[in-house]
């Protein structure tokens, strides 16, 4: 187990050095050094962008946090307290930057946004199948982040996980909402921070398979058979 959790601690620092990366070659090709964002009228358009990507950077760390909480890869080094707390802090930060990625597309004067747009997928005037996705997802983790502080007293821990499940059907959504209706969405390095998202969480995910086939191919040794009485009379 020691050395799988210093595996899991070499692909989370490289990770967080590729997405650094990309992110700033992201910021020095689209010209975010190169202008002023206030005198330029499109704050509200930067506003929109940042949020989306934040939103989809803390939901990503809080699958890759879950999936390596749950496959006992980080329980040598992070109590599990600790662990869940800051699961649940990513994915609420997660639903924060969410939900003011969809208020600032209500301030956006290009597409006129209403709040039902927002509310109920697949109605809006931009895209409306792409950005009902990211609708659908929102809803979806929005169902889910609560379900932390409340577990204990509304939900049965199969019912628990169960309903954690559906996180990995929002992060699809979110990924194709952001590939299909983000304006940066056809950028190499917008493409590549996804696509190396998606492909760390299937490899967690699959780590995760492995490490429960296992456990559940070792099975305790067979507890021996009584003794037989003795026959003879001391």
């Amino acid at each position: 187990m020691e050395n799988d959790s210093h595996w899991m601690d070499s692909v989370s620092f490289v990770f967080s050095l590729l997405v650094a990366g990309l992110a700033g070659i992201w910021l020095v090709r689209s010209g975010s050094f190169e202008t002023s964002v206030v005198t330029s009228g499109n704050l509200t358009w930067y506003l929109i962008r940042a949020s989306g990507i934040s939103a989809y950077i803390m939901f990503t760390l809080s699958v890759i946090w879950g999936l390596a909480l749950t496959s006992s890869a980080i329980k040598d080094w992070s109590p599990g307290p600790v662990s869940m707390v800051i699961h649940a802090a990513i994915s609420w930060l997660s639903l924060i930057f969410a939900a003011a990625h969809g208020v600032l597309l209500l301030l956006d004067s290009y597409f006129a946004y209403r709040v039902t747009d927002l509310l109920i997928p697949f109605t809006g005037p931009y895209r409306p199948f792409a950005v009902g996705l990211g609708i659908v997802a929102f809803w979806i983790t929005l169902v889910v982040t609560p379900s932390f502080a409340i577990k204990k007293h509304l939900f049965s821990y199969r019912t628990w996980r169960l309903l954690h499940y559906t996180s990995y059907a929002a992060f699809m959504l979110v990924t194709a909402h952001g590939l299909m209706a983000g304006t940066d969405g056809q950028k190499l390095g917008f493409r590549l921070l996804f696509g190396l998202s998606v492909l760390l969480t299937v490899i967690l995910l699959g780590y995760r398979i492995g490490v429960k086939q296992n456990s559940r191919g070792k099975h305790p040794p067979a507890r021996p058979a009584p003794r037989a009485a003795s026959q003879e009379t001391p």
